[in-house]
């Protein structure tokens, strides 16, 4: 029998019904994924366990095919975590290094939103490099706006602006905080 069984405890857990439609969507995935093994005991109870946890994956890529955007799968991904969902056991550099995420299905989010929680000890490493990217994209972006908005302070200020003042301001954009005061001031 394939499927997914929801237990009552997480359907009525705060944790579960806190998250997001695409965290959500992500779980739900994650949970197609697990291979259930049966466990024999003594009593005759049946109990099971996931084979592969820990060695789940589930990549960008994948969850674009899902229809999940890539910005909305890491938010996603960040609130299982942090919900205690899921735990990453590995983390992959991703990229064309293949190398990808896997991932542990937890029960941490009995316990989401108590005292006695306990946050995860391998949280997800966030990629703080500056100078590349969106990030640096957004800031070239930003800083040719500023260089921009100051010509046009000085053209409504009723300054004369001629070619050589109009050289000045745009090489001020390029300059450190702390040198384009000092112009700032001479002007």
């Amino acid at each position: 029998m394939r499927g997914i069984y929801l237990e009552a405890e997480l359907l009525n857990s705060d944790a579960f019904r806190s998250l997001s439609k695409w965290a959500l969507h992500a779980y739900l995935r994650f949970l197609t994924k697990r291979v259930m093994i049966k466990l024999k005991s003594k009593d005759r109870s049946d109990s099971h366990s996931i084979a592969n946890n820990g060695e789940i994956v589930f990549c960008y890529s994948e969850a674009e095919k899902m229809g999940i955007p890539r910005r909305e799968f890491r938010n996603a991904m960040d609130e299982l975590i942090a919900k205690g969902f899921l735990d990453i056991s590995h983390q992959g550099a991703g990229g064309r290094s293949k190398d990808m995420s896997t991932y542990f299905v937890g029960d941490r989010w009995k316990k989401w939103n108590k005292p006695d929680y306990k946050p995860t000890k391998n949280p997800r490493v966030k990629d703080t490099v500056q100078g590349r990217g969106w990030a640096a994209f957004n800031a070239r972006k930003n800083q040719s706006s500023v260089t921009n908005m100051s010509l046009v302070n000085l053209i409504s200020s009723g300054e004369i602006v001629t070619p050589e003042r109009k050289k000045k301001v745009f090489r001020v954009a390029n300059m450190s905080p702390e040198k384009t005061l000092k112009i700032a001031s001479s002007f």
